[in-house]
């Protein structure tokens, strides 16, 4: 079966054009973080984004949960209808499991796709390798624990592992983004924490997957969509929760990554 063209993803692209202009900006999780109450910031999310009316008034984590789990159950449903080739559906459906996701991006033959999964397997082994060296533990479990096919190989990786995380920054490949490792040895040495990576991560991945947006036929802008809509219902269940919890502001501000608008 031939790969459909560019052209035949017309109707697709128009759509997720329209729900972009849904998607809730950074500024409003931001506000949303130092709300009253989780009620309060659950209306600020509803009221910008494509929500029902009852998430401002979710009582506890578990109706939240089944709320937000019919979000993403909806949004598959819509990415399985918006997306006719296989293996590009199967490289957003498995985008958790890099390998996988690897594996499908690959046989899709679209170039923004593999960059985008490889970029994601590189940053993911970057936050394996400080937590494996932070916590102490051994070569062998890095090894264990590392994914192939990012640009840097686990090789690379590993003849890295008897430096210290001071040391690796200027020594690493310049595609593995050493301005992360920075970030990430800053966060430990000044607060022992790993947010300051894993937000950086965070937006890595969402600057990359924006380039999309300027893509004006074919699969890309689908993809992305998606996967930034899968990290909005990520957001606002980060929010959600916190605010039900009483965590201060700063605390969650800090853990609230770039969005997609």
């Amino acid at each position: 079966m031939s790969r459909p063209a560019r052209l035949d993803y017309a109707y697709a692209v128009g759509r997720v054009r329209a729900l972009e202009r849904f998607l809730v900006r950074r500024a409003v999780f931001l506000e949303a973080a130092a709300a009253a109450d989780a009620a309060a910031a659950l209306r600020l999310i509803a009221d910008a984004g494509r929500y029902p009316e009852s998430l401002a008034r979710v009582r506890d984590s578990n109706e939240l949960e089944a709320l937000l789990g019919g979000e993403e159950e909806a949004l598959t449903r819509e990415m399985a209808d918006l997306i006719p080739e296989k293996d590009v559906r199967d490289a957003y459906i498995f985008s958790r499991d890099p390998e996988k996701a690897l594996a499908a991006a690959a046989a899709s033959g679209y170039a923004f796709l593999e960059e985008y999964v490889r970029l994601g397997i590189d940053l993911g082994n970057i936050k394996i390798f400080f937590r494996v060296k932070y916590l102490g533990l051994s070569r062998e479990t890095l090894e264990a624990r590392l994914v192939e096919g990012g640009s840097v190989s686990k090789k690379s990786l590993l003849d890295l592992f008897p430096l210290a995380l001071t040391e690796i920054a200027w020594t690493f490949p310049s595609s593995a983004h050493p301005g992360l490792w920075d970030e990430g040895v800053r966060g430990l040495a000044e607060r022992e924490t790993f947010v300051p990576l894993e937000r950086g991560i965070e937006d890595c991945l969402m600057r990359n997957l924006k380039r999309a947006r300027s893509i004006v036929f074919g699969p890309e802008p689908v993809y992305a969509y998606g996967l930034a809509k899968r990290k909005e219902i990520a957001l606002v269940r980060r929010v959600g929760l916190g605010r039900m919890l009483s965590l201060p502001a700063e605390f969650l501000r800090e853990r609230i990554s770039e969005t997609y608008v």
